[in-house]
């Protein structure tokens, strides 16, 4: 049984399903382990970090053997875990470790890439999600969206519009893809496609408020409402980029405007 992971990091990884493995699948671990799994996966959907920590920690020095070589789902849940848990650097080299193990596999690709791009690790980063959109047979959908924005790091604006592009054709964008978009429409100037992102935005907004990418929100909102109040003026002023990957140049952007 596979657990289905819905669960995306808080960076970037932001709304997008994943879609399942292109590897062959592993053997099936002992009924045991999969209830304690799915238990796993159920507190981390309910955002208890510490329930969720207790069952992965009660695991034997055999059952983590066993695990780590066997089951996707438990490399996968155990990352999100470490992650969302901010134990930054064990979920490095815990990512490390599973991407060497189960090379091919789109989920452990794409969240290795969102806690790289949280650190600004662009390169690698970039270099999970190309592999992530390559092994897909349909392309990865949080792939792309995360490709995107991570080509906006470097300030790579073609391309970042062109992988962001792909995934709407696949499926309507989620919030983090929608941040995106408006990012994309106030580097290029396009105040029409910007109203159209925004207003989105506000919509689930409205029905259920991000707080995980308050700082990128904010930064773009400031950036709009600039627009808007006159957009020749903000034009001709606004800096090379609107806001890169989740504000990085937010505080760098607020100060020129001041």
């Amino acid at each position: 049984m596979r657990i289905l992971l819905s669960l995306i990091l808080s960076v970037i990884l932001f709304g997008c399903s994943h879609q399942p493995s292109s590897i062959s699948p592993v053997s099936n671990p002992p009924k045991s382990l999969i209830t304690k799994l799915d238990f796993v996966q159920k507190y981390l959907a309910l955002e208890s970090w510490a329930q969720a920590g207790v069952i992965l920690s009660s695991f034997t020095s055999v059952e983590l053997a066993y695990l780590s070589q066997n089951s996707l789902d438990y490399l996968r849940l155990k990352g999100v875990y470490l992650t969302q848990s901010r134990q930054i650097d064990k979920a490095k080299k815990h990512y490390q470790f599973a991407v060497k193990t189960f090379p091919n596999d789109i989920v452990l690709l794409n969240n290795f890439g969102v806690l790289l791009l949280a650190n600004k690790d662009f390169i690698q980063a970039c270099n999970n999600f190309k592999k992530a959109v390559l092994l897909s047979s349909q392309n990865s959908f949080s792939g792309l969206i995360n490709l995107s924005r991570c080509e906006l790091g470097f300030k790579k604006v073609d391309m970042a519009r062109m992988y962001l592009q792909r995934a709407k054709e696949i499926n309507n964008l989620p919030y983090i893809g929608l941040l995106t978009e408006l990012n994309l429409a106030l580097i290029l100037g396009d105040l029409s496609g910007a109203r159209q992102s925004y207003n989105k935005i506000q919509a689930k907004q409205k029905n259920a408020p991000y707080i995980e990418h308050k700082n990128e929100y904010e930064c773009l909102l400031q950036q709009y409402n600039a627009a808007e109040l006159d957009s020749t003026h903000y034009s001709s002023l606004r800096p090379p980029f609107a806001c890169v990957v989740q504000g990085i140049e937010y505080g760098i952007w607020n100060s020129r405007k001041q």
